[in-house]
């Protein structure tokens, strides 16, 4: 058994509370490794440490799992006592508000402490955006973003994004942002404190999932967060699927129904081929960054645009998008309804790119037009219409 597919079955005994056996021959550093890169070490550690033959794991691996647990605790602890602190301004100064994906999920897994997340989410309408930004700065949470619907604020070490979208821009066949754009009417709330319906959650799970495929792609995490819903809350699949066939996800959900059914016992089998999906979703790490031909995913979007995946037409494009792209970049959003302003957004984006990402787009611009990278973008085009995104 490879240790990938060790890493999934380490995750199923992990959701089943179940001790496990750890076979022989395993390349533990390359488990952790690949635990790390998903972002569940510490899930992993939690099993590892309880097996029935403990003994045969090098120390050194053992030690790195185990730094990661007491560190997620840890970590559990100040985003706990951030959100905490964020549910009762807005509450107090009656600003409606949902908290969403991580704080919400990792309350419903087997050790909470061990399902790590990044930031803490939390949504509101857009009225109440200047309101919460000067509340939130009035507490000592300093504003590290402010462009487009999601502004970041960062206290203590935690960040809190504050949406006033759940899904910007395109996640399959149609415009997602569109469905999911009511979202805090799907709230149930207690006072100004609120939580999405859990089928519209699970829903809007999925359709994250399709957004991160649309950028460089999604992890196991991502598929062990319905696994958990499913096997948590009382999912109702039919409605589930009413809300993605709008979006133009109702092929996809299949797929990733299946692949959850398949891995952890979740789901539905719908009987559709899922090796392909189960590659993608296993060997770019959590949020699909990792290893990443990045190139090959902006030739892949040139063909989406149903552009010739020329190295000299991506370049192009990559350095002067359209002004229907540029409006729904985030730290563009200015020119939103202000076509004039593109050659202005186009000036600020390469400034905004060569002092952020330097190295991204460099990597990115150094391996576009490669035969190599032309063939990884017209394999990944025509996968990604094999699952119903295009």
């Amino acid at each position: 058994m490879s240790e990938l597919d060790y890493l999934v079955t380490l995750c199923k005994a992990y959701l089943e509370n179940k001790k496990v056996t750890v076979p022989q021959g395993l390349d533990f550093e390359r488990l952790y490794a690949l635990s790390n890169r998903h972002n569940l070490s510490p899930a992993v550690f939690s099993v590892l440490n309880t097996s029935e033959n403990k003994d045969i794991i090098p120390e050194e691996a053992l030690k790195s799992f185990e730094k990661d647990f007491f560190e997620a605790f840890v970590r559990y602890k100040v985003q706990g006592d951030i959100a905490s602190e964020v549910d009762s301004l807005l509450s107090d100064n009656e600003v409606p508000h949902i908290f969403f994906k991580g704080i919400v999920l990792r309350e419903l897994y087997p050790i909470p402490e061990a399902r790590v997340m990044g930031d803490v989410d939390v949504m509101i309408d857009e009225e109440n955006r200047d309101k919460a930004k000067a509340l939130l700065k009035a507490e000592g949470f300093s504003l590290d973003r402010a462009n487009g619907p999601v502004y970041n604020y960062i206290k203590d070490g935690v960040t809190v994004e504050v949406h006033t979208k759940i899904i910007s821009g395109r996640a399959g066949k149609s415009n997602s942002e569109e469905v999911f754009a009511n979202a805090m009417q799907h709230g149930v709330f207690d006072g100004c404190s609120g939580r999405l319906e859990d089928n519209y959650h699970f829903a809007y799970l999925i359709a994250h999932i399709a957004h991160h495929f649309m950028f460089y792609g999604a992890g196991l995490k991502l598929i062990l967060d319905l696994a958990v819903m499913l096997n948590k809350c009382s999912i109702d699949l039919n409605s589930v699927f009413e809300i993605l066939e709008s979006a133009g996800l109702g092929e996809f959900a299949k797929v990733i129904l299946t692949l959850c059914f398949k891995w952890f016992g979740a789901g539905a089998d719908y009987g559709v081929d899922t090796e392909k999906t189960e590659e993608f979703l296993l060997q770019y790490g959590a949020f699909g960054n990792i290893n990443r031909n990045t190139a090959a995913v902006l030739q892949r979007r040139e063909l989406e645009e149903g552009r010739n995946s020329s190295g000299f037409s991506a370049r192009l494009h990559l350095l002067f998008p359209s002004y229907e792209k540029l409006k729904g970049i985030d730290y563009i959003n200015f020119i939103d309804g202000k076509p004039y302003l593109t050659p202005a957004a186009w000036a600020y984006r390469i400034w905004y790119n060569f002092k952020n990402n330097k190295g991204f787009v460099k990597k990115s611009v150094k391996n576009i037009g490669s035969d190599e990278t032309k063939g990884e973008a017209e394999k990944e085009f025509a996968y990604f219409k094999e699952i119903g995104l295009l």
